[in-house]
């Protein structure tokens, strides 16, 4: 095929005395040298006029389109490359231009065990079950936990526990009817209130428990279930949750659980809806005798049961978001630092598997740099009674409050460290849960990007604080490149929505958050904002329009449409624009597209002549003129933002249109 092409080439050209084909193919190759994508797409729309079917002109005009941020027209060319001949990046062709592609690895590893709907937005149907679970309804309105005071024996023999929880409320809301959350592997033995027996039932994984009487609002009000059973096996924890039943090298018991999203109904009785955090919480563990138990909060007293099995109760001081009740059974070695900052005082405590203390001693001194910046960028640790923890654990991690999961093996192994190799991406990025989803909670699953978003941005702040922007800079465009767009970042509430799909809550979280920066365009006022809204909303629950309107009210701009754009929808904006060259002058032409009424963000331009330029677009045409400029290219994730202007890098597409703009 591309024999019979070259032939055509030439006989076309003896034919029409035309420039060469050969001559047009090496002026596009240096025009792709000095990265003038725009003579490279000029160049191949002549090399093309010549030879309609040339595959490599289509190839190469894709790849600058792509350059310049204009994907539709990429992947066009990517495709007419593809079936023309060319195998070249195949694989990358088609992550990037066919949506089937990338969304069916995205379904395989997300949704194993439920069918999806494309009408739906490629979620499943929701039930009347995922409605109990994720839903505000009267019977869960109507009372509010302030104290939980759970209690549970831990069987590895059999991989099973037994427990009882006093859940202490107030009623809100007349009612003789309340909504427990326990899944429905686990017999409940009895459900007792003020010491008697009352009815219940189960639907599924709700118990539904009937007074005897109406409760009337503002009456303090305790319950007591006790249960027993086989909980969920973690098949990939913390991803995939559950309890986690291993061993460590010494092949000593290693036990845990981590249970986010699956939720922690999954393994002890509680209303479990992430609107309701109690104030403080008392967790005893029975654990066979020998081994420590470690929980949330501070190790209140520890005892010996019997020959058998030793009890370890912990305590929380403050609210605590459901998922992050945890514990960790092992042979550990508990070791203490501490953290002076101004006037306040933080106790950090570790605790490793005792083979492994030297090491932890060294790698942990990395936290107090971690919290010195969080304490500052954010307020200071909103748990400081409770102290900072991390406990080894068999899996990658969790932001555990005051018990963060550490499982990394204090070694950099994987795509997700840092360029720079001094900081453990675990300990910045489960350290910046205590701030974002630990204290700030995301009040559904629906806007888990406030836990997730956050703590990934707060990563890369961290990062510029301690080694510069640049270190910002490339984490940020790195992770980047791995958004997906599959799915909105906020979409259906009430229903326990498994928003980790794709991960993009991570990436496009921190781009968007990046983005606002960039708007906003005044890193005081930013990072004010930033500091002021963690330190409103502390031990509380939000959801995604508490932010925005927090973002409107602090800036006195109105970021709606940025917002809905991002969170939202799965398309980016598209930086529609004309250019072209005028008595010596660049002229552009620009504006945002696929975007509501009131859309404002920045983008950067380079020209040919190296002038780094930081533009600002809305909805409406505007025009730059560039005195002696030729050409010029976008600052984006394909060309890089080396050189780009202070906030002015940002997540968009391009189009080019070619008429001339009538404004």
């Amino acid at each position: 095929m591309r024999y019979f092409t070259s032939v055509c080439f030439l006989l076309t050209a003896m034919v029409t005395g035309a420039q060469s084909p050969d001559s047009i193919w090496q002026q596009g190759l240096k025009n792709f040298d000095q990265q003038n994508f725009h003579g490279v797409i000029e160049d191949m729309n002549n090399l093309l006029s010549i030879a309609p079917l040339y595959p490599n002109a289509f190839y190469n005009r894709g790849i600058a389109y792509m350059n310049l941020g204009d994907m539709e027209s990429a992947c066009a060319d990517l495709n007419n490359a593809l079936s023309l001949g060319v195998d070249e990046n195949k694989k990358m062709i088609g992550y990037l231009c066919d949506p089937d592609v990338v969304r069916n690895l995205l379904l395989e590893q997300y949704y194993k065990k439920e069918t999806v709907y494309p009408e739906l937005g490629y979620r499943p149907r929701y039930t009347h079950a995922d409605t109990l679970r994720g839903s505000l309804r009267a019977e869960r309105t109507c009372f509010d936990v302030y104290f939980y005071d759970l209690r549970v024996k831990i069987i590895p023999k059999g991989k099973k526990i037994e427990g009882n929880n006093d859940i202490y409320f107030q009623v809100m809301q007349p009612t003789q009817r309340i909504q427990v959350d326990l899944f429905s592997n686990y017999e409940v033995t009895s459900v007792l209130w003020n010491g008697i027996g009352v009815a219940w039932n189960r639907d599924g994984n709700a118990i539904f428990i009937e007074f005897p009487e109406e409760l009337s609002a503002g009456e303090m009000q305790v319950v007591s279930i006790s249960y027993r059973g086989k909980p969920v096996i973690a098949p990939n924890p913390p991803w995939d949750g559950g309890f986690v039943w291993n061993h460590d090298k010494n092949k000593d018991l290693w036990l845990g659980v981590a249970c986010e999203h699956l939720g922690a109904s999954s393994w002890w009785p509680t209303k479990d809806h992430m609107t309701d955090k109690p104030d403080s919480m008392q967790i005893t563990l029975d654990i066979p005798r020998g081994y420590q138990a470690v929980s949330n909060g501070n190790l209140r007293n520890s005892e010996t049961v019997d020959k058998k099995t030793d009890r370890f109760t912990w305590f929380v001081h403050y609210p605590i978001n459901n998922y992050n009740v945890t514990f960790y059974v092992g042979k550990y070695t508990a070791f203490n630092d501490t953290l002076v900052q101004g006037t306040d005082t933080l106790r950090l405590d570790y605790n490793v598997l005792t083979y492994n203390l030297d090491t932890a001693r060294e790698h942990f001194r990395q936290t107090r740099d971690v919290l010195s910046f969080y304490n500052e960028a954010f307020g200071f640790y909103p748990f400081p009674g409770d102290g900072f923890g991390l406990v080894e654990s068999s899996y990658e991690g969790m932001e555990h409050q005051s018990a963060i999961a550490y499982g990394h093996g204090y070694k950099h192994n994987n795509s997700q460290d840092y360029r720079n190799q001094l900081y453990d991406y675990i300990i910045v990025h489960e350290a910046a849960h205590e701030w974002w989803g630990n204290s700030v909670t995301a009040c559904d699953m629906a806007d888990i990007w406030i836990h997730e978003g956050f703590a990934t941005y707060a990563e890369y702040l961290f990062l510029e604080h301690r080694l510069g922007k640049e270190e910002y800079m490339y984490e940020l465009a790195d992770k980047s490149r791995y958004i997906f767009n599959v799915w909105p970042l906020v979409q259906n509430r009430g229903v326990n929505e498994n928003t980790f799909a794709s991960n993009d809550v991570y990436n496009k979280g921190a781009m968007l958050l990046h983005c606002l920066r960039c708007s906003i365009n005044n890193d005081s006022l930013f990072f004010g904002m930033l500091r002021d809204f963690c330190i409103q909303y502390r031990y509380k629950t939000v959801n995604s329009d508490d932010f925005i309107r927090f973002v409107n009210e602090y800036t006195g701009s109105d970021y709606t449409a940025f917002f809905k754009k991002y969170l939202h929808e799965t398309t980016l904006p598209v930086l529609t624009y004309t250019c072209a060259v005028e008595n010596g002058d660049l002229v552009i032409h620009y504006r945002w597209n696929g975007v509501e009424e009131g859309f404002v963000m920045p983008f950067g331009i380079e020209t040919n002549r190296k002038e780094s330029i930081r533009l600002v677009a809305n909805t409406r045409w505007q025009e730059i003129r560039i005195p002696g400029a030729e050409w010029f290219n976008f600052y984006n994730l394909w060309k890089g933002y080396s050189g780009s202007p202070e906030n002015s890098f940002t997540y968009f597409n391009t189009h080019r249109e070619k008429a001339s703009v009538n404004q």
